[in-house]
């Protein structure tokens, strides 16, 4: 008697059993997996009570959402390095030193930051602070214009409306003109453009990517990763960094909502070699090609940028700069490192801005200590949501951080999206990095600290005048969140490993 034939021959109730068995059995596997392989103790946890108290539907979430390490993105550099040597050395010069070498002398919280990751730090660059999407996107729309070689561009979001017209409008004038243009976004959170959108661009000469996985089966199922960074990047020696998707909602115009606030930095001098060499790692992943047009070797700032810089101006000149880019491809949680170690230096004062407040337990420890040694931490967080179950969360570390003496203010003139930390008056640092545990451990995020006096004063009273435009509760008072919100913070914070 064959398998099928004896299946056939048993009672729909032995079945039933066997089916349930077999499922527990993948449960209690995947509950091991978990144990074994996920990144975070609390993200682990939650999945091992998932999959054994919800099997049927925690299994396939678990093995399509619940990986922590990303696969593939190293072996498609050393890929494309095989047959293009100079440019990945060029990658590795820019964004790597020696791994648990100390390379700076550890004066400054710069210092510290670039030695825990890696990472080496550059002189002589300009910053300027662009604050709320006009300023970003005048400005990008400026440095496009003035591109004569290539421009390299990554967002998390693109939309086909107004604002994605205009970008690719002035791509494609470039395009026209001779310029190398190549465009990376990504699948999952650029789900809604539409492909008439993408097939002009590549109509027009555009290189255009989505930042998907390929279809190998070890990599078909890591839906759950995103690459979240924003770049642009002008002949190498222009760039732009920040919190800035390309939609008209970053201008303020998103229906829900009548501000979004948010923050990007121009930068030039070396600093942009590194944010082109992050662009370069994430278009080997998505491409398999190199980018013969890149320039790698040091140049002399543009005409065309001021080089003067005064306090309270948004330009500032001489400035020291690390890129810290982290990731799932990382061995180890480098955004979580990067955090600690930011908190750690604080001696006076850590402010700190962002849309989600969901920290690991070790960042949010950190958070706590330099409180402790009695160092001002504020950290300003939106008063309405475009996440639901993140923000719920973010309800229960409020009050834990409040009633530690942090405070926390709840900003009130619209959406709070940009990510921003100021360490006393000796580091500044800007990007996309969210305060959460997918920036922390599943996206692709990256932040350019930067070290400049100019700089950070200008960045002080920006944050000077967030805070002004936000409520602060008192930490002695007690939560006025409906029981409704109280419940959907505790359940929300349940899940937040994994949200």
């Amino acid at each position: 008697m064959n398998l099928i034939d004896y299946l056939g021959s048993l009672s729909w109730t032995t079945l039933t059993s066997l089916l349930v068995i077999g499922i527990e059995i993948i449960a209690i596997a995947s509950a091991l997996h978990a144990i074994w392989f996920v990144r975070t103790t609390q993200a682990a946890i939650a999945w091992v009570v998932a999959l054994v108290s919800l099997p049927m539907v925690s299994i396939p979430l678990y093995w399509v959402f619940g990986r922590y390490r990303f696969q593939g993105y190293r072996e498609s550099i050393r890929e494309v390095g095989q047959r293009h040597k100079r440019s990945v050395a060029a990658i590795n010069t820019e964004l790597k030193t020696a791994v648990g070498v100390r390379s700076t002398e550890l004066r400054t919280p710069l210092d510290a930051v670039a030695d825990v990751l890696d990472t080496p730090i550059c002189d002589d660059n300009q910053a300027s602070l662009l604050i709320n999407g006009e300023a970003f996107y005048t400005s990008v729309i400026e440095q496009i214009k003035k591109a004569r070689r290539y421009v390299y561009l990554e967002f998390y979001i693109i939309r086909d409306d107004e604002i994605g017209r205009q970008l690719a409008a002035a791509l494609i004038e470039r395009v026209q003109r001779g310029v190398t243009v190549r465009l990376l976004y990504d699948n999952i959170g650029s789900i809604g453009l539409s492909r008439h959108y993408v097939q002009r661009l590549v109509d027009a000469g555009i290189d255009v990517h989505a930042f998907d996985t390929p279809t190998k089966l070890t990599t078909r199922f890591q839906v759950n990763f995103r690459n979240h960074r924003k770049l642009i990047v002008i002949d190498g020696h222009t760039s732009l960094v920040g919190g800035f998707n390309v939609g008209k909602e970053y201008t303020g115009n998103a229906g829900w909502t009548d501000h979004w606030r948010d923050t990007a930095v121009l930068l030039t001098g070396p600093i942009t070699r590194k944010v082109q060499a992050v662009f370069a790692g994430d278009y080997y992943w998505a491409a398999r090609q190199d980018l013969p047009e890149a320039h790698w070797k040091p140049m002399e700032p543009p005409a065309h940028v001021s080089q003067d810089g005064q306090a309270g101006d948004c330009r500032a000149t001489g400035c020291r700069a690390a890129m810290c880019a982290t990731g799932p491809a990382d061995d180890h949680p480098r955004a979580t490192m990067m955090f600690s170690t930011v908190a750690a230096s604080a001696r006076e004062r850590l402010w700190v801005t962002t849309p989600y407040l969901v920290p690991d337990d070790t960042t949010l420890v950190s958070l706590l200590m330099a409180r402790a040694r009695g160092v001002d931490v504020r950290i300003l967080i939106p008063s309405i949501a475009d996440h639901y179950s993140v923000f719920f969360a973010g309800f229960y570390y409020e009050r834990e951080l409040m009633d530690a003496g942090i405070r926390v203010g709840r900003y009130r003139e619209g959406l709070m999206h940009q990510k921003c930390w100021l360490v006393d008056d000796k580091l500044a640092m800007v990007g996309s990095t969210n305060l959460d545990h997918r920036s922390l451990h599943l996206n692709f995020e990256m932040m350019v600290a930067i070290e400049c006096p100019n700089f950070i004063a200008t960045m002080e009273q920006m944050l000077q005048s967030d805070f002004q435009e936000a409520r602060w509760p008192d930490p002695a008072a007690k939560a006025d969140h409906p029981w409704l919100t109280g419940i959907g913070r505790v359940v929300a914070r349940l899940f937040s490993p994994i949200l």
